[in-house]
């Protein structure tokens, strides 16, 4: 099976909702360098889907200043990856990542 990715990084902010007390500063809308992967699988390697359309439609749905409120990363990927399936009509893996450190991978179904 072959796969393609594409990498982005986006800065971003988001907040925590009802953050535990060792975390309350998470309450307050906060700033990072989000660091997003897709990938997919492809049937052949003359870009089937190609990279820069993939590109393109990652950074529309998650445009550059963008303020996520409360959605956690594993919200923003689901969020991502469901629009992505439904477009691309395969499954997809979406990984978004706090500063590259910390984050939440997503893998969906092709259906």
């Amino acid at each position: 099976m072959t796969e393609i990715f594409v990498k982005l990084r986006v800065p971003g902010f988001h907040h925590w909702p009802n953050p535990s007390i060792n975390r309350a500063y998470l309450g307050q809308s906060h700033r990072h360098l989000f660091h997003l992967e897709v990938s997919m699988p492809v049937g052949h390697s003359d870009r089937e889907v190609e990279f820069h359309d993939l590109l393109d439609d990652i950074r529309t749905l998650f445009p550059a200043g963008q303020d996520h409120g409360g959605k956690s990363c594993e919200m923003m990927a689901e969020q991502i990856a469901h629009t992505l399936r439904v477009h691309y009509k395969r499954p997809v893996t979406v990984e978004v990542s706090e500063d590259g450190e910390v984050g939440a991978r997503i893998t969906t179904d092709g259906s």
